[in-house]
Order: C-alpha cells, then sequence, then structure tokens
C-alpha cells in the first residue's frame, strides 16, 4: 500500500498507534528525539480498559507476565483509614485489577511488538519542520547525530511527542491551561515496608499528601508534596526519606537503588486534535495531575480509536468525501474523554490538599461514599475506565439502551461461554479493522452453553456474529432479540430491535 504515515514519538501512545496500524497492514514510519529508550519508571499504572486495548493488540499477557496487579486502594486521613476501593469488584471485563508496570517496561514490551509486525523506530530524529496542503504534509526531519535535515512527504502526521510537542507547535495549535502552584516529589525503587503490596495507599495530612504505590520486584513508588521548606543542601532522597516517615503511619525503610526527583504538574489541552492532515495524541494532546493515573491510559485509547479510522480512510473503506466527518467524531470523542479526565483529575488533586472543616468534611464523603456502595458503582468503573459512554453530538439524537447494551458507550465485555470456547468474551468478537454487527438472542434451553454463528458481508452491510442461549437474558440483562453494531474500539455506534438485514445502520 502506498500511503505514507509518520508517527513522531515513540512513547505508549505513538507506539500503540504503530502497532494499531501494522495489525491493520499499514506501512508506518516512526521517529524519535531520543537516542535510546528511557529506563525510568514514569506512568506507572494500567488499569483495565487499557488492558483490553493491550488484548486486542496482542500484547496483554506479557504486560500481565511483566507487572504487579493491585487489587485496592485506600485512602487515609491523618493516620486513619477512611474509605477503600475494591477493583475486584467491576463488572464485565475480564481485567478486575490494575496493573502496576513502569512505563518502560510497557514501552518495551510495545516496541517488541512492533518488529514482530515488520515496524521499526528511527532514533534521535527530531521533527524540526511541518507545512500541509490539502494532499500531503511536508515534514523536516533532522538527524541529531549528524545535523542533517532533509524533506520527507506524508499523507498523514501522527505527534505522539509529549507535552513540548514539536508538531503541535509547528501545527500552530495552542495549548492552553494552568501549570498547579505546588510542586511535588517522586522517588522510585526498593522499600522495607509491611505496607500491603496489593493495594495503591493514599496518605493525606495536614502537611500534605503521600501516596505509595507497589511495583514489581519489591519496588515501590512514593509520590509526594513538597514540603513548604526544605533544609538547604539537604539532598533530594533524604527529603522524600524524611516525609515519607512522617506522613506514613506504616515504617518505610528506604533501600540502596532509590531515586529522587522534582517536578510541577499541568492542566492543559490542546484546542484541536486534529488538523487537515495531522492528529495530536497523548501528552501532545492533553497534560494533567498523575492523580488517578489517567495519562497513560488515555493517551493508549486517543492512539487506538484514531487508528482504526485511519486505516479506513486509507484503505478506501471509508470514502474520501467522509473522511471529515469520521476524523470530527473522533476530536469531539477525544475532547470529550480529556474535559473528564481534567475534571477528575483536579478534583482529586485539589482533594488531596484541603484541610481544616474541608478537610474533616472530605473524610466524611469518602466515609459515606465507601459505605453506601457510591464508590463501587461510580467511582471505581469511571476511575478505570470501563464506563465510557459518548454524547452521540447535535441532530443525533439521544443514546439507546437495552439492558447493559447502550449506544455511544463501551461494550459490555461479558463472559459468554460457547461451544468452541469455554471462556469466550464478547470483546472476543470485534474486528481490528471494520464495525461488526452482532446480533442477540437470549432464546435456547436453560443449561446450554451459547451457540454463535457468523455470515460475512454482502455489499456494504457489516460482518454479522449471532449469538443465541439464556445466558444473554442474566448477563445482558436482555430478554428479546437486540443487533448491536460494533466498533473495534468496543464502542456500540447503535442498539436497535433485531432486524434481518443491516443495510441503513450508519456507524459514527
Amino acid at each position: 500500500m502506498s500511503v505514507r504515515i509518520l508517527i513522531v514519538g515513540a512513547g505508549p501512545a505513538g507506539l500503540a498507534a504503530a502497532v494499531s496500524l501494522r495489525l491493520q497492514g499499514l506501512p508506518v514510519t516512526v521517529v524519535d528525539k531520543a537516542a535510546a529508550p528511557h529506563t525510568h519508571p514514569k506512568a506507572i499504572v494500567l488499569w483495565p480498559r487499557a488492558l483490553e486495548i493491550f488484548d486486542r493488540l496482542g500484547i496483554a499477557d506479557r504486560l500481565e507476565a511483566a507487572g504487579h496487579p493491585l487489587t485496592n486502594q485506600h485512602y487515609h486521613s491523618n493516620g486513619t483509614r477512611v474509605a477503600s476501593l475494591t477493583f475486584s469488584k467491576l463488572r464485565h471485563t475480564k481485567y478486575r485489577y490494575a496493573l502496576a508496570i513502569p512505563q518502560h517496561t510497557t514501552e518495551r514490551i510495545l516496541r517488541e511488538r512492533l518488529g514482530e509486525l515488520g515496524g521499526s523506530i528511527r532514533t534521535h530524529t527530531e521533527l524540526t519542520a511541518l507545512r500541509q496542503d490539502a494532499a500531503t504534509v511536508t515534514t523536516t526531519l533532522t538527524d541529531l547525530d549528524t545535523g542533517i535535515a532533509q524533506e520527507e512527504t506524508y499523507d498523514w502526521v501522527i505527534g505522539a511527542d509529549g507535552v513540548h510537542s514539536s508538531v503541535r507547535t509547528a501545527t500552530g495549535i495552542a495549548f492552553s491551561g494552568q501549570t498547579y502552584e505546588q510542586t511535588f516529589l517522586l522517588s522510585d525503587g526498593p522499600c522495607d515496608t509491611e505496607l500491603a503490596t496489593d493495594s495503591a495507599h493514599y496518605f493525606m495530612t495536614d502537611t500534605g499528601v503521600l501516596v505509595m504505590v507497589p511495583l514489581p520486584d519489591r519496588q515501590w513508588r512514593a509520590f509526594i508534596s513538597a514540603p513548604r521548606e526544605i533544609p538547604e543542601g539537604e539532598p533530594l532522597l533524604d527529603t522524600v526519606a524524611r516525609v515519607v516517615s512522617m506522613r506514613s503511619p506504616v515504617p518505610v525503610r528506604f533501600l540502596e537503588g532509590h531515586t529522587a526527583g522534582r517536578f510541577r504538574i499541568h492542566r492543559k489541552a490542546a484546542e484541536h486534535v486534529w488538523r487537515s492532515r495531522v492528529f495530536l495524541v497523548g501528552d501532545a494532546a492533553h497534560a494533567h495531575s498523575p492523580a488517578g493515573a489517567q495519562g497513560i491510559n488515555t493517551g493508549v485509547e486517543d492512539a487506538t480509536s484514531l487508528a482504526w479510522r485511519l486505516a479506513g480512510v486509507c484503505r478506501g473503506s471509508v470514502v474520501a468525501s467522509d473522511s471529515d466527518r469520521v476524523f470530527t467524531q473522533w476530536a469531539d470523542e477525544r475532547h470529550q474523554v480529556v474535559a473528564n479526565v481534567l475534571r477528575d483529575t483536579d478534583l482529586q488533586t485539589r482533594m488531596w490538599g484541603v484541610r481544616g472543616l474541608r478537610g474533616r468534611l472530605r473524610d466524611a464523603v469518602l466515609y459515606g461514599a465507601e459505605r453506601t456502595g457510591l464508590l463501587d458503582r461510580v467511582v471505581i468503573p469511571r476511575q478505570t475506565q470501563i464506563v465510557q459512554r459518548f454524547s452521540p453530538g447535535p441532530g443525533r439524537g439521544r443514546p439507546k439502551a437495552v439492558g447493559a447494551l447502550r449506544s455511544h458507550a463501551r461494550l459490555p465485555n461479558v463472559e459468554i461461554s460457547t461451544d468452541g470456547a469455554p471462556g469466550a468474551r464478547l470483546h472476543d468478537f470485534l474486528s481490528m479493522t471494520e464495525p461488526i454487527a452482532i446480533e442477540f438472542d437470549p432464546a435456547g434451553t436453560p443449561g446450554h452453553r451459547t451457540t454463535v454463528s457468523r455470515r460475512a458481508a454482502r455489499g456494504k452491510e457489516f460482518d454479522v456474529v449471532s449469538l443465541t442461549g439464556p445466558a444473554l437474558r442474566s448477563a445482558l440483562g436482555i430478554s428479546r432479540r437486540v443487533t448491536c453494531i460494533v466498533r473495534p474500539d468496543g464502542i456500540v455506534a447503535a442498539v436497535a430491535p433485531h432486524t434481518t438485514s443491516t443495510k441503513g445502520v450508519s456507524t459514527p
């Protein structure tokens, strides 16, 4: 295929885009400014939604083997536990936990997968200029080893090159927002502590917050708000150890090998994530507090939800005249997601620092939310990105729902045991490249497994998967025949009473 796609940035978002496009048969050129892969943990948590994406990319099992599962999240206020979140209560996903895994490990596994698919990365290469017309994007790529710059022309460019994105700057897209006044400290390495290793621990105190997250190989991440005063000349690692000992009710002893750094956090978003033939994903499109560990997860979804749409345009399954509608819908959905993430992470960041009466009110709300089940029903699905719903946009009507099936929302990944696959789940039937129709018929004899039949697309119809059996009734809460059109990213485009044809059903 003669299409030319440039991906700038070989972090998680850029690599996820590259792997997804290669799985769909498209050639990609990936460049990265760094001379070699970094070795820092950086982002460390993958939520179930990201693991579902990585499952479709063929690497979830490798990530699981290299990561450390987290099943709980505990909140303490001045030494007293006020609430806990339990991920094992998640429904409609096979990943009922978070995965603690250093970002450099995630990137290594993505690079290996890209290599298996025939892709590679041009390192120490920087995009220094970009201009586009109606048909192409002309880039200037500079080899940082030799200083030689050369022009290269592409059909499409994906900017996945971080907060200081050269693609965003060259395209003239504004990146607006704010930087928090508070400074934070970060330390990674081995610790001796009796803190539970299946949980993330939040310690909110009158002097600031401490977050302790276990990592593979008995490593720990310590994330703290910096104290107002730090003794002059005190090594940063000593500052971290001192503050951790003050804020953690459980002793934590730092062992040899810890690293420490100081940083500020931002709350910013790109004004546009798509302009003509250029797209922005990951940190190039949004920057926010690490509260809730949303960054890498949101970036990977930015990239993969773009990739199947871009592949459809490149292959011609989406006609050229319809490409603007397809990319407009992608941009609108990503803006919705980013707005939610910015709001949620900002709320949690500010929640950490309240004191006095407001602190006591925060504690009472957390305590009550756990006791009433609100954390389980609302907060956990939202934080883990399992609950994902989009507004269909003006003039497109209201979302429709039948049981647990809802248009413009994620398809519940329930287990549907069949004769051929006892542990099958709904997402196993998704296509990597095109939307499909799934017909649900909750008929059949109780106790029998769900039967599966398939039929290929005819003309412009969708490939159809038919599922029949009484297990659908309890798994999805449906009592009648229903047809869903499901996109490659697992989002239900349409829900309707069963018909014999999918003609005329549009896919957003």
